[in-house]
């Protein structure tokens, strides 16, 4: 799964890899991006945009009784999912990153991990949203596909992001024209060797940290015991 992630990019990158796209002004920069903020989604009605999505579906009555929301989506049944068939076909988004966390545990430790690319410099991950109504308000909301992990990362989890690699991945994922094979041959675990990790301090742990040394690199778990 992916429950937290990192989005610190600076407009210039972005506005180089997606040419052509309106960036918003207000640009806020993240290393700690958790379920129920909002965060940027690169989305298609009738022209590409980005804009600011809250992340995580949940319905009125969820918010009520203070249910958690649903933040990831399996690849593998994505179209079958209620809560999910409907945005998988029609209302496809991309989520801009530099990296994600991962926990592992040794023994009774949990060690944070950054997993990003080996050398890109953004790390987009496909998503799904959909709005919502709340309060007299209308909200537009996003969650993260997943797929298997590769090797790079298996050892962390059994899940990661489906990660758009390619420009065009992220052309053929935005499309309106892109049938469920093509969808489905897009949502599989990224090439071995894509992705690098590394053990993080534990301030990462602090949903209300969101910048400061959240990247450094943290002891080696092997330092441990």
């Amino acid at each position: 799964m992916c429950g937290r992630y990192s989005f610190n990019v600076k407009k210039d990158v972005l506005k180089v890899l997606l040419p052509g796209v309106s960036l918003p002004k207000d640009w806020v920069e993240s290393l700690n991006i958790c379920p129920t903020e909002q965060a940027l989604a690169i989305h298609k009605v009738d022209t590409m945009a980005i804009s600011f999505m809250r992340w995580g579906f949940q319905q009125n009555y969820a918010i009520k009784k203070d249910l958690p929301p649903y933040i990831n989506a399996r690849s593998e049944t994505i179209f079958e999912k209620v809560n999910f068939k409907g945005s998988i076909v029609n209302r496809r988004c991309i989520i801009p990153a530099d990296s994600f966390y991962e926990w592992k545990s040794y023994g009774k430790s949990k060690i944070p991990y950054r997993i990003l690319p080996s050398e890109d410099p953004v790390l987009f991950m496909a998503g799904i949203w959909q709005t919502f109504e709340y309060s007299n308000h209308t909200f537009s909301s996003f969650v993260i596909v997943t797929t298997e992990s590769n090797e790079d990362i298996a050892f962390l989890h059994n899940r990661m992001p489906v990660i758009l690699e390619t420009e065009d991945k992220r052309e053929n994922w935005l499309s309106d024209a892109a049938t469920k094979e093509e969808l489905v041959k897009i949502m599989v675990s990224s090439p071995s060797a894509y992705l690098r990790s590394y053990p993080v301090a534990p301030l990462v742990n602090n949903i209300k940290v969101k910048n400061g040394a959240l990247h450094d690199k943290g002891h080696s778990p092997l330092t441990l015991f």
